[in-house]
Formats: C-alpha cells, sequence, structure tokens
C-alpha cells in the first residue's frame, strides 16, 4: 500500500480516509458496523438509526471500490434491519452464519445467530474458499468471546469466528480491510494467520486499546496453518498464543 500504512489501526473516520486506499488494493473486506439500532456504546459512540442506510451505502460501495476483483467483502447486519438493507446490498449477495453456542435466554426465541451479509466482486476468485457459509462461535468462552482482553469495548466479536473468516476467505499474505475495528478483533485474526491488515477506528481511545490489544498476541505457528489448510480450512483455531 503506497498510500495508507498495513497492520495498523488508524484513528479517524472511514469516511474521512477511505480515499487513501487505492481501488483494487486489498484482497478481503471484513466488517462489524454499528447497527442502526440505537445500540449506547460504552466509549460514548452514538448509533444513529437515522443515519444507518446512508452508512451502508457508503460501506457497500467503498468496499466494491477498494477489494480486487474476485475478493470478497463481509459486512455484519442486525437481524432485526435485514429485511430493509438486504435490498441494498448486490443482487448476488448471500448470507454467512455467525453462529454462537451460547445465547442468553430471553424472550422469545433469541437469535442464535448474526447474519453476514457478503459477496464476491466479479473477477477470478483470489480466495479458493475452503471455508462454508457458517461458523458456530465458541461464545460460552469468555475468552474467545473477548471479554478478557476487550472489556473496554461493548461488543466484541468471537475470535474464533473472525479468525476463521480471514483464515478461510483471504488469500495467503493478503491483506484484511475493517472499517470499524472496534476491539481490534479483526487485526488480531489477520496478525495470527500471516495477513496484513488495515484498520480505522473513530474513537481514539479505542483505538490505542485495540492496538495495545493486538501487539499482545503472536502469529500463529506455520505448523498449525499447514495442518488448517491440509484439514480444508476448517479445523478450530487455537487461542494459546496471547503472552
Amino acid at each position: 500500500m503506497a498510500s495508507l500504512q498495513t497492520n495498523v489501526i488508524h484513528t479517524g473516520d472511514c469516511r474521512e480516509l477511505a480515499s487513501l486506499i487505492p481501488d483494487n488494493s486489498v484482497d478481503l473486506v471484513l466488517t462489524d458496523p454499528p447497527f442502526g439500532i440505537g445500540f449506547q456504546y460504552s466509549n460514548g459512540y452514538k448509533d444513529d438509526p437515522e443515519t444507518y442506510l446512508e452508512l451502508l451505502r457508503w460501506i457497500i460501495k467503498e468496499s466494491e471500490r477498494v477489494v480486487k476483483d474476485g475478493g470478497l467483502v463481509f459486512v455484519f447486519q442486525a437481524m432485526t434491519r435485514l429485511r430493509e438493507t438486504w435490498l441494498l446490498f448486490p443482487e448476488h449477495s448471500r448470507i454467512f452464519s455467525a453462529a454462537k453456542n451460547f445465547v442468553q435466554m430471553q424472550g422469545d426465541i433469541p437469535h442464535a445467530f448474526d447474519p453476514v451479509v457478503f459477496w464476491r466482486k466479479e473477477g477470478v476468485p483470489l480466495s479458493k474458499g475452503f471455508g462454508r457459509d457458517f461458523f458456530v462461535g465458541n461464545t460460552a468462552n469468555t475468552n474467545n468471546r473477548g471479554l478478557a482482553n476487550a472489556d473496554f469495548h461493548s461488543c466484541p466479536r468471537p475470535l474464533d469466528t473472525i479468525t476463521y473468516m480471514v483464515d478461510n476467505f483471504c488469500p495467503a499474505d493478503g491483506i484484511v480491510l475493517d472499517w470499524f475495528m472496534g476491539s481490534g478483533t479483526t487485526a488480531l485474526a489477520a496478525k495470527m494467520t500471516g495477513r496484513e491488515y488495515i484498520g480505522f477506528e473513530v474513537m481514539k481511545e479505542t483505538a490505542e486499546k485495540a492496538c495495545e490489544r493486538v501487539t499482545k498476541v503472536n502469529p500463529m505457528p506455520l505448523r498449525h496453518l499447514t495442518q488448517r489448510a491440509a484439514d480444508g480450512g476448517n479445523a478450530a483455531p487455537e487461542f494459546s498464543n496471547f503472552e
């Protein structure tokens, strides 16, 4: 990347900094934006339902611009707004199920998976796509959920789920982009699996803590990556490599 340094979580609004990323320059976009459901983040960020569709249109347009031909884009969505947001995504989009082995039983049937809308930009596929279109994250394990290292963020993603997605859907040595880095889980997954990353976080204190979290993890040993490739990319990630 000539214009924007990789392996850095850049502090600032991704909409203001996105022009620094050249067209067709990243191998995978994997991002978990605010859902537009009025959620109150612990860091003070305001999730505005009224402006969410405008934000989502921007995410789709810019992701399509920066991802390489044949690359994949994954965008986490809220189940409660999926009927509304689905119409904005490319016609050939699909759903990746980010499932959970533990959910709180409250009210009616709980949402036991998060829908992740994804599509491939036209072109020869960059990744072999060994992975399936679902993964069951071990949310019963609080360390995997990130609570031991990311309690500064309101809703960190399960590390095993994000690692699975990066490992299976980004080419080896590729670049992963996350428009909304938050607790830094996408950066962790990229570092653990030998990929580079670019991330943005609008809240300065959150960005600093996410960077600190990333420095505490070591890349996954080569023998583990080799075994995971032999298993078709479906072996469970290991999380014993925090310092």
